[in-house]
């Protein structure tokens, strides 16, 4: 088989037929994208049988590996009773086990779950069901952060704070108030990085006092705004933040589409300090990386006020429930409890010590930093870490990262490693060394 012209069809008619999310188009026109064919592990495959290892987890979803074997299983198992049946008016066994699967793993006081079928959706639902508990009070505005990402779908960008993303479609939103994001090493509020977290609580608490009767909700991205630029929040931001909410009765909306399922060590991000959400939003991982899936997961309280009025929910998807994305995620659940994937995360993430050792050694580069199997750090146009580096650049270590065998994705100045969780000590060695030398050869010292 002639393989380049089997790639070249393949390309050539990639852009007659199709757009890519977030993808710029001139650019796409241009280049020769990589085709992936297949996958193992934490690997994926081209059309030539060239390996490349998974370094964002096929943009964050896929936490055990490509093709696991459990998980193929449990799908073709589910394929020999049904594919699809609705969950409105009906009910299958395995959606209501995942139900209760779920429940088991998230924090005290959520009892019950809306199925739907991405992180955006998952996100709609809790801003639906957020102004509902608080309409009597004629609430209508949510709070949420500077560089927040909780989705595309309309109700989603009105509370997204990342403008590239954001900005051109807010006419058609009601915009949420925003806080600054706890971000210490770009300081928001212009202070010292010692203090910036405490000062942006503090700015945050402020608005939701001055407020308080305006608000439908507040919705934070727990301990990791993942699409903002890899923001990790100190410790004790978010607890702060949740005590303020809750004094006043406004319903804390946790999306963990990105930082769910051990992403940042335990099952979720905001048992790192002991918080409960009144609605949490998952996804992207819940399934393995193999379907499309989310969960919207919330308390006996806002199920009774929803019960009570309007008496029924309106919002739903065609494939709510779906019974194949509900067995990969009723095997992914049982992989992450029966195996020891999360336990061994804390060894695995010594193999970043010696990587960020070789990178503090490098010049133009700062604010490295890392959480559970995640690893991040900026790259700036001079030494002192003033101007953050330029597309071309990144870009430019992207390709080179790709063409030694690893797939990564830079946002913005920032480049990041967020590997499935099973991936192997010598795997992950191998994606930070890969990395480390296309730095090397394309950052100018």
């Amino acid at each position: 088989m002639n393989y380049k012209n089997l790639l070249k069809d393949i390309i050539d008619l990639d852009r007659k037929t199709l757009l890519h999310p977030f993808t710029r188009i001139a650019e796409w026109e241009r280049s020769d994208p990589l085709v992936i064919a297949g996958g193992s592990g934490s690997t994926l495959f081209d059309h030539q049988g060239k390996a490349y290892l998974d370094g964002t987890s096929s943009l964050w979803v896929n936490l055990l590996g490509h093709r696991n074997p459990n998980i193929d299983k449990a799908v073709r198992d589910q394929l020999e009773r049904i594919a699809h049946t609705t969950f409105l008016g009906l009910t299958h066994e395995e959606g209501v086990l995942l139900a209760q699967d779920l429940l088991d793993i998230v924090p005290d006081g959520l009892s019950r779950v809306f199925y739907s079928d991405n992180g955006s959706t998952a996100v709609e639902i809790a801003l639906k069901m957020a102004f509902l508990l608080r309409r009597g009070k004629k609430s209508h505005r949510f709070l949420s952060l500077d560089r927040s990402y909780h989705g595309d779908t309309l109700g989603a960008v009105g509370v997204g704070g990342i403008p590239r993303f954001h900005e051109t479609f807010y006419p058609l939103t009601r915009e949420s108030l925003k806080a600054p994001s706890p971000d210490c090493f770009y300081c928001p509020l212009d202070l010292k990085r010692d203090t910036c977290s405490i000062d942006c609580a503090d700015a945050a608490i402020d608005l939701v006092r001055r407020h308080s009767d305006k608000l439908s909700g507040v919705i934070l991205e727990p301990r990791l705004q993942a699409a903002g630029g890899m923001i990790f929040w100190p410790e004790g931001y978010l607890s702060r933040i949740s005590v303020e909410v809750k004094s006043h009765g406004i319903p804390l909306i946790l999306d963990e589409v990105a930082t769910g399922f051990g992403r940042t060590g335990p099952y979720f991000a905001c048992q790192l300090e002991d918080v409960t959400p009144d609605l949490l939003c998952v996804g992207k991982g819940l399934t393995g990386g193999y379907l499309p899936m989310a969960a919207t997961i919330f308390s006996e309280e806002v199920y009774r006020k929803l019960k009570g009025d309007p008496g029924i929910f309106y919002h739903g998807h065609s494939y709510t429930g779906n019974p194949l994305a509900v067995a990969a995620a009723r095997a992914t659940l049982k992989e992450l409890r029966e195996t020891a994937v999360l336990s061994e995360i804390p060894k695995k993430r010594t193999v970043f010590d010696p990587f960020r050792l070789a990178l503090e050694n490098l010049p133009r580069i700062g604010n490295i930093r890392s959480l559970g199997l995640v690893f991040a750090f900026d790259l700036f146009e001079d030494n002192d870490l003033k101007v953050p580096a330029g597309a071309q650049l990144m870009t430019s270590i992207q390709l080179d990262a790709q063409s030694s065998g690893l797939i990564i994705r830079p946002l913005l100045n920032t480049i990041y490693l967020i590997p499935p969780l099973s991936v192997s000590v010598h795997d992950l060695e191998t994606m930070c060394d890969r990395l480390l030398q296309a730095v090397r050869r394309m950052t100018p010292q």
